[in-house]
Parts: C-alpha cells; structure tokens; sequence
C-alpha cells in the first residue's frame, strides 16, 4: 500500500497535477476575494447569491482540472497528451548524458556535460523522456521497439519510427516507414533529411530539439 501510494504521488507530480491545483486554487481565491470586496457588494442580496454561484463553480471546477491536468499537459508547442508512464530502466535505451545514473560515464565536471567526440544532440521536450538529452555520434533507431536505442512507449509510434545517422559530419533522420510520419519543424519528410540546430524533431506527440554540442 504505501508503495502504491509512492508511485501515485511521484505520477501526481509527473504529469504536474498538484502544481495546476495549486494554481488554480490560487486564482479562484484571488478572484473570489475580488469578487467579495470589490464587486459584489453593490450589488445587495444579489451580490451574496452571486458569491455562492461563484463559490460553487470554483469547487466544481477544481475535479475537471485535475482531470485535465491528468491527462493534458501545456508544452512550448501548445497542449498534448501526457504519455503513460514506464520506467526507464526496463528499456534498452542509450544513456541520456544529464541522467545522474550516468553521470560519472560522462564527465567528472558536469553531469550535463557531453563527450567532445559527440557533435549532436537531442533534447526530449515531450513524451515519457521528456527533460533528457541524447548524445548522437553513430546511427541509431527511434521507436517503440525495446531493442531501439531510444525506445518511445507509445502506441502512435511505430515499433521502428525513424532513424537518425552521422554523414559527414552532419546529423540526419530518415522515417523507416512508419505510417504517421517523421516531422521536421512541423513539416513532413520524405527520404533522408538533414538537421540543424534548433531544429524540431516530432514523432507523432514526441517532440526533440536538436543542438549542437560546443564542448568547453
């Protein structure tokens, strides 16, 4: 039971419903206590009525948006669906270079660090890898494959989306035929496409941005 509960909490704080309550929480006190002292009371026993409706749409405002907040999430680029939650540890995936498990694999200086052979780099923005940056020196496949370097838990992505691959030097993604497509800064592409930094690479509602890495 109490590691049920730990597991329910720390998928509370994932998918930042207790941040959005508390938000919302605080706005409907703040417009409540508006309502109360500055607007409703010229208002005579309608202002009192007025504040009990008030009153009630904010309480029953408060289960839809943990709901929302379950299931949605606001991202730089727009609303999308929160993924299903799967530990990292049961995929294959390639070491992240700023996970703290990985850390001393990486640098001494700076777990976010990336090895200076490493010229390119992802960043999840969203999906279950949100937060982690891949470092990119050899070809690898994305997908919802396990045996994929970096495997995508989702039901929208293929089992071999897309593949990213090093030619001269410079960083390149081709869709493996995946059926929804491989998108390039909200456009989709047909064979093999180069990147650039800041570009955005999406696989259906999983989103990474690519950089370039300036060892120090």
């Amino acid at each position: 039971m109490i590691q049920s509960g730990g597991t329910l909490l720390r998928e509370l704080k994932r998918r930042k419903v207790l941040r959005t309550c508390l938000y919302y929480l605080t706005a409907c006190l703040f417009l409540l206590l508006l309502a109360r002292y500055f607007i409703l009371p010229g208002m005579g026993p309608d202002g009192e009525q007025a504040y009990g409706v008030l009153l009630a749409v904010a309480l029953l405002g408060l289960p839809l948006v943990c709901l929302l907040s379950w299931y949605l999430q606001v991202t730089p680029q727009g609303i999308v669906r929160t993924t299903s939650f799967v530990e990292r540890r049961v995929l294959r995936n390639m070491a992240p270079i700023n996970d703290q498990r990985h850390a001393r694999q990486i640098s001494d200086d700076s777990p976010d660090a990336a090895p200076e052979s490493v010229r390119w780099i992802i960043t999840a923005e969203t999906g279950p890898l949100q937060g982690l940056r891949y470092g990119i020196a050899q070809s690898i496949e994305l997908g919802r494959s396990l045996d994929c370097a970096i495997a995508l838990v989702s039901h929208h992505i293929a089992p071999r989306h897309a593949r990213l691959d090093i030619d001269a030097g410079q960083l390149v993604i081709e869709d493996l035929e995946s059926g929804v497509g491989t998108y390039v800064n909200g456009k989709a592409i047909e064979g093999r496409h180069l990147l650039g930094p800041g570009d955005e690479l999406r696989l259906y509602d999983v989103i990474f941005r690519v950089s370039e890495n300036s060892p120090a």
